[in-house]
């Protein structure tokens, strides 16, 4: 009894089937490789011209955006930019979308995928649920650039980031921080916004004194150091600097406040020009700042006995200074 023919017989079988396969597949191969050329190229010329419009809308954009036609005021400016972005984001997510359904024509998906999208409103529902943060991103950048809450070049806060604004993108908002970072917000999360390009600003400072000094006269002196600082800025001060008066009483010092009227985005700016003021004029008149003092007194309530020899009373109030108190014969 022979027991490898049966083996030999099924190896042969499985080894005919698959060369049968393999030749049915080439000759598909052979039979369609010219439409399968057709194809590939059609897809390599669908994606140059997608690169293509890509790079035109990019040129448009970016020509509108370093013309001076639209920028003849600064706030106009900042609007055409905001636009040109929104428009250069809307532009690519359209031109991706169009070239994915041509390559995918091409390999003959477009009908399957026609007949997907046409089959998706019975789970539009859950389409929707599960897209509604994308949507609402959309609408809310949407309503965003046509309200004008914001600009490209705009230095806003929104919520606890704090940055120049660098683009508006259909979905998302990019911030540059003062310390280069950058942060990139979805327009759906937005809640509040400050704005702090938008119209004037008001430089607000603290100015601390000594409860000894004459408080009246030390008014006048501010009064007078941020009305000259006011004469040699004219730029930066748009209202006279007004002294408020007593602001608080601290523990060690009078607080006095000074507020002034600046273009937006130099508040900083004068509010340290305002300090520095102050500071060389109470240095011209001699008037000190307050700073933190220690005050020792000689403990009277004791008795002799109690605390120790006479001689270190006579000490403690004849010697001031502490060292030599210290390194004094008498304690040794």
């Amino acid at each position: 009894m022979n027991l490898d023919t049966p083996t030999a017989a099924a190896a042969v079988s499985v080894g005919e089937q698959f060369m049968t396969r393999f030749d049915e597949f080439w000759k598909t191969i052979q039979a369609g490789l010219g439409d399968l050329l057709w194809n590939l190229v059609s897809v390599v010329v669908i994606l140059l011209i997608a690169r293509f419009a890509m790079g035109l809308v990019s040129k448009a954009t970016r020509k509108v955006m370093e013309g001076e036609r639209y920028h003849w005021e600064e706030s106009q400016g900042r609007r055409v930019d905001t636009l040109m972005t929104l428009v250069r984001s809307v532009a690519r997510y359209g031109i991706y979308f169009i070239a994915i359904l041509l390559v995918l024509d091409q390999f003959g998906f477009a009908k399957p995928l026609n007949a997907l999208i046409a089959a998706a409103g019975v789970g539009s529902l859950a389409i929707g649920f599960g897209a509604q943060n994308l949507v609402k991103d959309v609408v809310t950048g949407f309503f965003m650039i046509f309200e004008s809450q914001f600009s490209v070049g705009d230095y806003i806060q929104i919520d606890d980031n704090v940055g120049t604004v660098e683009a508006t993108a259909m979905r998302v908002t990019y911030l540059r921080t003062f310390k280069g970072e950058q942060v990139i917000i979805p327009n759906g999360t937005i809640t509040r916004v400050i704005n702090y390009t938008r119209g004037s600003s008001v430089a607000q400072i603290t100015i601390s004194t000594s409860y000894e000094a004459d408080t009246r006269q030390v008014l006048s002196i501010i009064q007078e150091a941020v009305d000259n600082y006011a004469k040699e800025h004219p730029d930066l001060v748009l209202e006279e600097p007004v002294v408020q008066g007593i602001t608080a009483l601290a523990g060690s010092s009078v607080d006095i406040g000074v507020i002034c009227k600046t273009p937006a985005m130099s508040q900083w700016q004068v509010e340290r020009g305002l300090r520095l003021a102050v500071k060389e004029t109470f240095d011209r008149k001699g008037v000190e700042f307050p700073y933190p003092r220690v005050v020792v007194a000689p403990f009277a309530g004791a008795s002799a006995q109690d605390s120790g020899p006479q001689s270190d009373h006579t000490v403690w109030q004849d010697r001031q200074d502490l060292p030599d108190w210290v390194d004094s014969e008498e304690d040794r």
